[in-house]
C-alpha cells in the first residue's frame, strides 16, 4: 500500500492515534487493538469523542481523506504484528457498508497484502481462506512474516 498516510503516536496496549486534517478541520482517530482470547486481537477504530472521554466507532467524519486513513490504520496492523507475530486480527465494520469497504480495499490492495498476511474470511460463521467476489462478515489477518 503506498497511499499517504497520517504520522501514528504508538501508546500502551496496542493503541494508536494519528490526526485527520480535511475541511472538516483536525479530527483525532484512534486505532484500539482489544485481546478477544490468547492471541487474537479485535481492530477497533473511530473519531475520539472528547466529551464522553471514548471512541465513537459510528461517527463518519467525511473528512475527505478516507484513503489517508485506512492507509494509516493499515500502517498500525503492520506495527501490530511485527510487534505480536503470533497475533490475529479481527477486523469488522460497524456497519454491511463498512464491511463491505474493508472488503474492497483488501481486494484492490490483495496483490500487496497477500506476502504479508494470511487474510482469512468469516463466511456464514466460518473461517476460510479470503477470496475475491465473496462477501465476508469479517476478516482476519495473521502474519507470514516470522521474526
Amino acid at each position: 500500500m503506498t497511499t499517504d498516510k497520517y504520522h501514528v503516536l504508538a501508546g500502551p496496549e496496542g493503541r494508536y492515534e494519528f490526526l485527520s486534517e480535511g475541511p472538516k478541520g483536525i479530527i483525532k482517530k484512534i486505532v484500539l487493538y482489544d485481546r478477544l482470547s490468547d492471541n487474537i486481537y479485535n481492530l477497533g477504530f473511530g473519531d475520539w469523542n472528547e466529551t464522553e472521554q471514548k471512541v465513537d466507532d459510528t461517527v463518519r467524519s467525511n473528512n475527505n481523506d478516507s484513503n489517508k486513513v485506512l492507509a494509516t490504520v493499515a500502517s498500525t496492523i503492520i506495527d501490530f504484528l511485527e510487534h505480536r507475530p503470533d497475533a490475529a486480527i479481527i477486523a469488522q465494520g460497524v456497519t454491511a457498508a463498512k464491511t463491505r469497504l474493508y472488503q474492497m480495499l483488501i481486494n484492490q490492495h490483495f496483490q500487496g497484502i497477500s506476502p504479508i498476511f494470511n487474510i482469512e474470511g468469516s463466511y456464514k460463521g466460518h473461517w476460510e481462506p479470503f477470496r475475491s467476489g465473496k462477501n465476508y462478515e469479517a476478516f482476519m489477518a495473521k502474519s507470514q512474516i516470522r521474526m
